[in-house]
């Protein structure tokens, strides 16, 4: 199983609890169309994000996430629908990365070699287990739970990864009572 698999299958099982800003972007049917450009991040936190979504859902036999334009997703979502709070967090959380692979490495995260961004998003992902319930979240677990929406609910992941069927047939909403003979509904005994 790789990593893709495995994260879907435990997000499924546990039932994660989405949070608020993620739920408001999925109900509001946020997503990111070809040549958006950046509008709250500068280039290089764009470049970050999507290196950091990228290293979370990598390319293997299907793109990954940065072919999905996460991280257009994710900039969509700070500008239109994060609270300025949540935006100052997820924008500080992006500099703790940077500033972890400084202190690690001694090169800022883009520069690092994947295995030191690895070590680095590994040390935060064990910080985050031991702060659980913490409000706010720590940074990478919602930043994995951004990445895993963005993108499932992108073309990318929802014709190629998943493998969208389209139902055959096609829906009348004006079909008469009498043909159909009764509505939907349960037959319980009374």
């Amino acid at each position: 199983m790789n990593r893709r698999d495995a994260l879907r299958v435990i997000g499924l099982a546990l039932g994660t609890p989405v949070a608020p800003a993620v739920a408001r972007a999925v109900l509001a049917g946020l997503t990111a169309p070809a040549g958006q450009a950046l509008r709250t991040l500068t280039p290089e936190q764009g470049e970050l994000l999507a290196t950091l979504t990228e290293l979370i859902i990598p390319a293997t036999d299907t793109p990954g996430a940065r072919a999905a334009r996460v991280h257009l997703f994710i900039d969509s979502l700070l500008t239109d629908i994060f609270t300025g709070d949540e935006r100052d967090h997820f924008l500080a959380g992006l500099a703790d990365v940077d500033g972890r692979a400084r202190a690690a490495a001694g090169a800022p995260f883009l520069v690092s070699t994947p295995a030191q961004q690895v070590a680095v998003l590994q040390g935060m992902e064990q910080e985050a287990f031991k702060a659980a319930g913490d409000a706010p979240p720590p940074f990478f677990p919602w930043l994995k739970e951004l990445t895993l929406v963005g993108y499932y609910t992108s073309e990318v992941g929802a014709t190629q990864e998943l493998k969208y069927a389209h139902v055959t047939g096609y829906y009348d909403g004006n079909v008469p009572y009498a043909r159909i003979g009764r509505a939907y509904s349960y037959d319980h005994p009374s």
